[in-house]
C-alpha cells in the first residue's frame, strides 16, 4: 500500500471535520509479521498478523485555549473511521489545559540521506514449515554436540515489515518503510543435579545478518557456563560488562537522558549539562539514522529529520534528546527524538539507535588483563532508582582470571551507581554489538561491590 497517500487521504478527510484554528497530525502506520517457536521437540507456537491504523492528533491554536492537545485513533483506514477521530481528539483537547509549549514541527532544512525504503527482499520467503524444520534441525544439532544440554526450552524466530506516514498541517509530509528479523535460543542444562537456563539472540533489519549457528551455538555455551556456580567473596572486584549487560545498563541509561524524564527531574542527568559524568573512556551516541540500524528512518515520528547525536563525549554530558514539545520547553530545537509505540499512541521524546562507542581495545586484550567477574546475566535492573541512579542486582557469570574462564559464578548481588559505574570505566573494547536497537561493546569497571559468600 502507498502510505503517504494514505495519510494525505485521512489528513483531508480529519482537516474538514476540525475548527479552522487547529493543527492537525496525522501518523497512519501498517505491518505484517509472523513469529514461530518450537520447544523441547515440537512446534510450539505460530502467529501471523497484519494491519495498521490512523492517530489523530490536534491542537487549538486560538487565544487562551492555545495548546489544548487531543489524541485518537482508529484501526483500519476508513473514512467514517478517521473522521471519528478526528471529533473525539478534538473534544479531548477541549477539556484538557492549554499548554503553550505544544505545537507541531514545521518543515525542517537540514535533511540526512537515509533512505525511506529499506525492506528486506527475502522477508517471509521460507514458508512456517521451512522455518520449523530450520529450528528443529538446531535444536536437534546443539543436543548432540553440547554435554550437558538437557532440553531447547525456546527456539523463536519472527519478522516483520512495517510502512509509516506523518502528515500534519504545517507541510510535513515523511514516510518510511523498513523490516526486522530476530532468532533466539533458550536452553535447559543439567549437571550433578544442578539446572541451569541461559539464552542468546539477535535482532537486524536483514534476517541475512542474523547467523543461526552463531545464534544457538552462543545460546548454548552460555547456558553451559552458568553450570557448577558458586558465589565469590564478597568485596570489590573488577566487572567486566558482556555485550548483552551492558545493553541492559545501556538501555537504563537512554531513558535518563530522553528530556521528558530530565524535565520532570526522573534522571541523575539534571542539570549537568557541560559536566563530566563518566570516563574519558565512555562515548555515547544516538543516531536515528544510522546504516543498518533498526531504529534507524529518515525522520521521527513527528516527521522532524532524525541524526546523529553526541549525548556523552569523552565522558562529558553534551545533550538530551528531545521531540518538539520538550525542545520548546527548553528553548532548543529537536534532535529527532519524537517516538510513539504505533499509531495508537502520541509521540513524546525516546531514542532511536543508543550505543556506547566502539573502544580501541580488543576484547581479547580486557579478557587476559582481568582477574575478576564476568558477567553474563544481571535480574533486577528495573528496580533502579532512576533518580539517584542507585541499583542493586542478583548477577550471573563466571571468574575471570588472566584471560581464563574459571567457574560460573551465581548468589551473588552487585550494588552501586549508575554515575560511579561510568566513571570507573577503564577499558572500552571494539567488539560493539547490538542486541535490538541498543548496542555496546565489552566493557570493564575498575572496582563494583560484590555481596556474595
Amino acid at each position: 500500500m502507498n502510505i503517504l497517500s494514505t495519510a494525505k487521504d485521512a489528513f483531508s478527510w480529519a482537516i474538514a471535520r476540525l475548527p479552522k484554528e487547529t493543527e492537525l497530525e496525522v501518523y497512519a502506520s501498517w505491518g505484517r509479521g509472523r513469529s514461530l517457536e518450537w520447544s523441547e521437540g515440537k512446534p510450539e507456537d505460530l502467529s501471523e498478523a497484519q494491519g495498521g491504523g490512523v492517530g489523530v492528533r490536534v491542537i487549538s491554536k486560538s487565544g487562551g485555549s492555545s495548546g489544548q492537545q487531543g489524541f485518537a485513533f482508529t484501526t483500519g483506514f476508513e473514512k467514517a473511521g478517521v473522521e471519528k477521530a478526528a471529533e473525539n481528539a478534538a473534544a479531548s483537547a477541549r477539556v484538557l489545559p492549554a499548554d503553550v509549549f505544544r505545537k507541531l514541527p514545521r518543515p525542517s532544512a537540514r535533511r540526512n540521506s537515509f533512505p525511506k525504503e529499506i525492506l528486506d527482499p527475502d522477508a517471509f520467503s521460507e514458508t512456517s514449515a521451512q522455518v520449523m524444520e530450520r529450528l528443529k534441525e538446531r535444536e536437534t544439532a546443539c543436543l548432540k554436540r553440547f554435554k550437558h544440554l538437557k532440553s531447547m526450552l525456546r527456539g523463536g524466530f519472527s519478522e516483520g515489515l512495517g510502512r509509516s506516514a506523518v502528515v500534519n498541517s504545517n507541510g510535513i509530509e515523511e514516510e518510511f518503510a523498513g523490516s526486522h528479523s530476530s532468532l533466539g535460543a533458550s536452553f535447559l542444562a543439567e549437571k550433578n543435579g544442578e539446572r541451569q537456563e541461559g539464552g542468546f539472540g539477535l535482532s537486524r533489519v536483514f534476517a541475512r545478518d542474523i547467523s543461526w549457528d552463531h545464534v544457538f551455538d552462543e545460546a548454548a555455551a552460555r547456558t553451559l557456563a552458568l553450570l557448577d556456580g558458586k558465589p565469590i567473596p564478597t568485596g570489590k572486584t573488577p566487572v567486566v560488562f558482556d555485550p548483552t549487560v551492558a545493553g541492559e545498563f545501556l538501555s537504563l541509561i537512554s531513558g535518563m537522558v530522553c528530556a521528558d524524564s530530565v524535565q520532570k527531574g526522573k534522571s541523575p542527568f539534571k542539570g549537568r549539562l557541560g559536566e563530566t559524568v563518566a570516563s574519558a573512556l565512555v562515548s555515547i551516541v544516538d543516531d536515528g539514522a544510522l546504516e543498518g540500524g533498526l531504529a534507524s528512518s529518515p525522520a521521527d515520528d513527528e516527521g522532524v529529520p532524525t541524526r546523529r547525536t553526541p549525548v556523552i563525549s569523552a565522558g562529558k554530558l553534551n545533550a538530551f534528546l528531545y521531540d518538539t514539545y520538550t525542545a520548546l520547553k527548553d528553548k532548543t530545537s529537536s534532535t529527532g527524538n519524537a517516538s510513539r509505540g504505533g499509531f495508537k499512541s502520541s509521540p513524546s521524546s525516546g531514542t532511536s539507535n543508543f550505543f556506547l562507542e566502539a573502544g580501541k581495545t580488543p576484547r581479547a586484550d580486557i579478557l587476559k588483563s582481568t582477574s575478576g567477574l564476568y558477567l553474563y546475566d544481571v535480574m533486577g535492573l528495573h528496580m533502579a532508582d532512576p533518580i539517584s541512579g542507585d541499583f542493586s542486582v542478583a548477577v550471573m557469570g563466571a571468574r575471570l582470571e588472566a584471560g581464563e574462564f574459571k567457574e560460573g559464578v551465581r548468589g551473588v548481588t552487585l550494588a552501586g551507581n549508575l554515575l560511579d559505574l561510568l566513571k570507573n570505566i577503564d577499558a572500552v573494547g571494539s567488539d560493539l554489538t547490538f542486541f535490538g536497537s541498543v548496542g555496546s561493546p565489552t566493557f570493564r569497571v575498575a572496582g563494583l561491590t560484590i555481596s556474595g559468600s
